[in-house]
Formats: structure tokens, sequence, C-alpha cells
């Protein structure tokens, strides 16, 4: 269901520009037409590990009753949420970056929403409304999700919502030459599996997270600075754990108190916002939810983790099994994936690959060879050596091969842990190969 506590909050008035909804999901609006990005309503995603926080005070069906267009960042379930788009209408049209590989165009079209392609870098209108968007692709090359940025401007006023983008300082300038940027909604926190899953010494985890967060803050803070905007709020970082043994997790984000008041040294503005906040149509700024210090949140979360705990625990006894065809099944893909791949990722033949399978009753222990013939790759048992060895829950790996979730979105599950021995950075590359926008 979509966040628990949720109380109701007044819909849609002529009294507001732009209001947070919750985690990377924004709404715009102009001309009495509403305009919504990267909707994710209900909870929870990654495999039942992932929860908003704080949680959503809209109802699902009213907020898409109201909704008049949609903006969709990229694939991740945060970002597109099947289960949230059943509320809205299969009129309700999504526009997304016009991608090389079309992979995520068809899953939208398959859930039976219409879908506009726009060009990157090219300002388009969206019919039947005063708004224009004008979407950036993102830069980094690794990315397996078709991430993207958008500019979502009107007759009065210009939003600039980047979820959790990476754009390189080129873009940001062009975006400045570009637009004049009002409110900016800038990503803060990190996003990435290591070193959260990583299995390593507690203290060089702490380090390698300080570093993280404040690659992250850096980040955050020149953006900022070369957007230039009327003000900037700290955004896409509203997703939780709850489950008592991983709450540990939810220090390695960024607190957006933090993010404003280095902004404001910065002599730049910036204001927290919440679900339900809301800059009105004078640019004053409407509050529903509290302002929360780093230790405030950790409390918080803990306090609405026990709360939620008789739900919380009953979703991760849901969800598809393992099963003894599955260790087979993965061979099999990841076989598949080696042979389209090798010509263009050869140096995945340096690598070993360990898995250790978790099921209801057993461990399931093998791994991959890369480096010989095609008939000897697959090995079952511990190999004399590995570069890495992932342990993933049995239900976790059957629902990334039904293409439920991808791989970032297994990794961040609460019972994923990766030992590296060294970094396989051409494995993984080939593992996202079949998602990845750019050859």
């Amino acid at each position: 269901m979509a966040g628990r506590g949720r109380r109701a909050i007044d819909m849609i008035q002529e009294d507001f520009r732009v209001e947070v909804i919750g985690h990377a999901t924004l709404r715009v609006q102009c001309g009495g037409r509403t305009f919504l990005t990267d909707p994710w309503l209900v909870d929870p995603i990654g495999c039942n590990s992932a929860f908003h926080f704080p949680p959503t005070v809209h109802d699902p069906a009213a907020l898409a009753a109201q909704t008049d267009a949609i903006y969709i960042s990229h694939i991740h379930q945060d970002h597109f949420n099947p289960p949230t788009l059943a509320f809205f209408s299969k009129e309700t049209p999504i526009y997304i970056g016009d991608y090389a590989r079309k992979k995520f165009r068809d899953e939208i079209r398959q859930l039976g929403f219409p879908v506009i392609e726009v060009p990157f870098q090219e300002t388009v209108p969206v019919e039947g409304t005063d708004f224009a968007i004008t979407i950036i692709r993102h830069d980094y090359e690794e990315n397996a999700a078709y991430d993207s940025s958008v500019v979502i401007g009107t007759p009065g006023f210009t939003v600039f919502e980047n979820n959790d983008c990476f754009l390189r300082p080129e873009k940001y300038r062009w975006l400045r030459a570009h637009f004049d940027i009002d409110y900016a909604f800038l990503g803060y926190s990190s996003a990435s599996f290591f070193p959260i899953c990583f299995e390593m010494d507690a203290e060089e985890k702490a380090r390698l997270l300080t570093q993280a967060a404040e690659r992250r803050y850096h980040d955050f803070l020149d953006a900022a600075q070369l957007l230039a905007p009327r003000l900037t709020v700290p955004f896409a970082s509203g997703a939780r754990f709850l489950q008592e043994s991983v709450l540990w997790k939810n220090a390695s984000f960024n607190s957006a108190t933090e993010a404003v008041r280095r902004l404001r040294n910065r002599g730049l503005d910036g204001a927290v916002m919440g679900p339900g906040d809301r800059i009105a149509a004078d640019g004053s700024l409407e509050r529903v939810s509290k302002v929360l210090g780093r230790q405030e949140e950790l409390a918080a979360i803990a306090e609405y983790a026990q709360r939620v705990q008789s739900w919380v625990a009953g979703l991760q006894t849901q969800g598809p099994p393992g099963g003894t065809d599955l260790v087979e099944r993965f061979r099999e893909y990841m076989l598949s994936l080696w042979r389209d791949t090798r010509n263009k990722i050869p140096g995945v033949s340096r690598h070993v690959i360990a898995y250790v399978l978790l099921g209801a009753d057993e461990q399931q222990r093998f791994y991959f060879d890369f480096s010989k013939p095609d008939d000897q790759i697959f090995h079952w048992g511990e190999p004399p050596r590995y570069d890495m060895r992932y342990t993933y829950p049995s239900s976790g790996l059957r629902l990334r091969l039904d293409g439920q979730i991808d791989w970032d979105e297994l990794h961040f599950t609460d019972s994923v842990s990766v030992h590296q021995v060294q970094y396989a950075r051409e494995f993984y590359m080939m593992l996202r190969s079949e998602t990845l926008d750019r050859d």
C-alpha cells in the first residue's frame, strides 16, 4: 500500500506552483493542469526492502485522477513503479527521453500508456497544457537505467528536477545558458549499493561511506552553484530501510538539513521540503512535513519502523520462492549473456565470479570461470579463487530473472552481500549490458 499512516491533505487548488509528493515524485501545477514526475506511491520496492520515509500524505487514486501528464526519468522501481501507475488512467501520456535502446519505452507501453519520446536537450510542449519540458540525458557511462533529468517550464516559473541523475558540469552550464531556473530539486545523497552491502572491515566501510557522502554533497552544491536558481531543494532521497536488522543502513543517507546548511554557507538559498510541502502561487513555502536534523531523522525512522513492524515482517515472507531450477536458469542466462557480449567486453575472460544462493532450507554454492571454454565455465561448489562473490536470496534472483527488478535493485535488498577481492568491472558491465543505452 502507499505510505502507512498517511493522512489526507487538500489536493489541487489554485494556490501552488510545486508540491513534493515523496522521494522523487514532484507535482507541478499551471493553468489548472498538473505534471507529475517519477510517481512512486506504493510501498515497498526492492524485494520488499525499501519504503517511503517520510511516509507519503496523498491518496494515490485522488492524485492520479488530477494528473494530466507524467515524466519518468528511468527504469528503477522508485521512479518507474507499475503498482503506482495502476492508479492512473491509461490515457495519461508519459514522457521519457529518446533513448537509443527501447526496453524502457516498451515496458511502459506494455502497461497500456501512450509514450512520448523526447529528443534530449530539445524543448517540447506538453499537449493540452501550458507546460514545456526539456529532458537532459545522464552522463554516467556505466548507468544501466536510462537515467535523465527534466526542466519543466511554465509561463510564470521554471522547475529543474534531476532526481539522482548524474550530470557533468558542462550540462549544468548548458542549462544555465538556456533557462532561468526558479526552483531546482537536486539529488544530494548517494544511490549506490557500494559499500553498503559489501563485506569489509567496519572502519573501512565507514571511511568509504563518509567519502561517498562528501562527494555527493559536493556534487549537489556545485550543481546549485552552476544553476543559480531562486531556491534549491535537496531531493530524491525519501526511501529508507525498515527491517530491524538493516536499520543501520539508513545512516548512510545524507541529511537534507545538512545539505541546506552547506548551501547557505555558499550564499545560496535552500529549503528542506517533505511530502505535502508546497511552493505557493506567491512563491512562499507552505509546510506539511516536519524538518528533521540527522539524528532526529534516524530516531524518527526507528520509531516508524517499530510502529509498522508487523506489516513489514509480513511482507518479508511474501514473494516468489526459490527452486531447484533456479541455478540452471541463472547458468543459462549468464552463459547466453557472455556469448552475446564477449566480442565487446573480452576482459570478462579474466574473471572468476562466485555465488551463494540462499533458499528456505539450504545454501547453494557455484561459480563461473570465464577463462574456460563455454562448456567448462560453470562449476558447483567453491572456486580455488574468485574476484567477487555474491550472496543472493533465491526470491530476489528469481525476480531479477523474471525482469521485475534489475541488478542494482537486487543489490539493495536486505540479505544481499558482496565480497570483493578485486573489482570485476568488465563482468559488471556485461551483467548490465542488456539495459545499457550506450555501446
